[in-house]
């Protein structure tokens, strides 16, 4: 039954992909000034939190996995901030994004994965990254098997930065948001660092970007419940470990 549901799993995925023609859409790159707003958001909150656990000044020697790296759009951002190629690895359930992912970068880590399972071994990497792939599981039990895994491959202080949906989107029925408490659910036995709402509205978005950057991000910036994603940095707590970067969504 498992192989199964991981067969389907794949394949519906795949499917969504395909038919989106996701991985050659200009709208999904940095070409597209509101796509880049976007990854604007989700860049400053990830250096802010580098910043704030310790990471930044030691990034070169951290493992770190892209958990769905899709075709590896975020690794030239991570080799920009100082990692090392050969410490970065990413897993997808798609074999024609992982291939493209290794062709763009060699030196780089990648496997396809299935789903409820991560391959590699325990305490494997010090930071494990997800982007908006939570929201594209629709079943509860697969999200706590994937949640469960993450932790599995995680170091001991190393840290999980997550960002998703917390609304769901009436016009794609492939996706459900993950909200606050989802979130704290999945991931009962981490400390929460920080948790945050980001990235403005895509429907606003898409208005203000192309006529004023700077209101953008004015709006952004000054009318959080306009902000349709969060941010969170969760800690696998060492024994004794107590310190709390919290802070209020």
């Amino acid at each position: 039954m498992l192989c199964t549901i991981n067969h389907n799993e794949t394949d519906r995925i795949n499917a969504i992909y395909s038919q989106r023609g996701y991985d050659n859409d200009p709208e999904y790159s940095d070409i597209n000034p509101v796509y880049l707003h976007r990854m604007h958001s989700v860049e400053r909150a990830t250096l802010a939190a580098l910043k704030n656990v310790g990471f930044h000044t030691k990034l070169a020697d951290l493992k770190v996995l892209d958990f769905g790296c899709g075709n590896a759009r975020w690794f030239g951002r991570w080799i920009a901030w100082g990692a090392t190629p050969a410490n970065l690895t990413g897993v997808d359930v798609r074999a024609k994004a992982i291939e493209m992912a290794s062709d763009k970068f060699p030196q780089c880590i990648f496997q396809t994965m299935i789903p409820r399972h991560i391959p590699f071994a325990n305490e494997s990497f010090d930071i494990v990254f997800q982007n908006v792939v939570f929201s594209s599981m629709l079943d509860s039990d697969l999200r706590h098997e994937t949640a469960a895994e993450m932790v599995r491959v995680l170091k001991p202080n190393g840290v999980i930065l997550w960002c998703d949906f917390i609304f769901d989107n009436p016009n794609n029925p492939n996706v459900k948001a993950v909200k606050r408490l989802d979130i704290k659910n999945l991931f009962p036995d981490v400390e929460e660092l920080l948790m945050k709402r980001i990235i403005l509205a895509p429907p606003i978005a898409k208005i203000l970007v192309p006529l004023s950057w700077l209101a953008a991000e004015f709006t952004e910036s000054c009318f959080p419940f306009l902000r349709t994603h969060v941010f969170a940095v969760l800690r696998k707590r060492e024994l004794n470990s107590s310190t709390s970067l919290k802070e209020a969504i």
